[in-house]
Parts: C-alpha cells; structure tokens; sequence
C-alpha cells in the first residue's frame, strides 16, 4: 500500500542516497533565470565531495535534477552551499510548481526509476497539485 511504501523509503538505509527535484517554470520569459541558476548549481553538485552522479533534464514539461550521493550528509552539504541557496531563492520568480524527493537505495536508480519514485513519494514544496507530477487526491491509509 502507499502508507507501507512511504514507511520504507523514510528508512535510512541503502548505498546510495538520491535526491530528485521537479519543476516548472512560469513561462518562457523565466527560462534565462532559471536555466543560469540551475546550470550554476548543477556544476557545483558534479563538483560536490560525495556526488556520485548528476543530471538534469526535461521530461514532459518538467525540469528535473537528479543527483546521487555517497550519504545523505553529503548532500545536505551541497544543499548548504552558495549556489544552491540562490537556486532556492529564486524559485518562486520563476516557477510555478516544485516537488522534491530524497531516498536511499542500493544501486544508483535510472531516470524513471527516480521520476516513478519522485512522483510516488515526492513532496510538493510550492504551486498547486498537477496530475502529470503524479499528484492525486491522498488515499486514507488501510489498516
């Protein structure tokens, strides 16, 4: 059920952890902004200690970063850093939605493994529910 699947990802086990963002833009005139920050803290998580692989890309509309870290101490480190925190910052100027998603695995996840798993599990930090980044009515949870 989904109220077992999201006990287990909430378990901090596994070789790998995974962090995996969804976004948004507001239209094309935000895509400079957007497309400069990101790029910045893309390049910065590839240099990041810990990193073990990165990505970004659109799938359906949407821009996605998947990174995968040694532990999860390592990507709070990056997520601290300067570049990160100006993509943050700016989130609301020029997007309309962002869901976010981390968890632990044992091998390093393929781009629909992690957009299943972001779209399953993931929590929508800003904009309204959107059906194609899998947000659907929440189910009570069976007992």
């Amino acid at each position: 059920t989904t109220c077992d699947r999201t006990k287990q990802s909430m378990v901090a086990t596994g070789k790998y952890y995974v962090s995996v963002t969804g976004l948004l833009t507001k239209s094309w005139l935000s895509m400079p902004k957007f497309a400069y920050l990101s790029n910045v803290a893309y390049h910065d998580a590839l240099k990041a200690e810990g990193n073990v692989a990165s990505s970004t890309f659109l799938k359906d509309g949407v821009s996605h970063t998947i990174t995968v870290w040694e532990s999860k101490e390592a990507m709070r480190e990056f997520f601290r850093g300067e570049a990160h925190a100006n993509a943050m910052k700016s989130m609301k100027d020029v997007s309309i939605y962002v869901k976010v998603h981390g968890y632990f695995t044992d091998q390093q996840p393929t781009r629909a493994e992690a957009i299943d798993e972001w779209k399953k599990e993931g929590r929508r930090v800003y904009g309204e529910p959107n059906e194609k980044c899998g947000d659907l009515a929440p189910k009570a949870c069976e007992q």
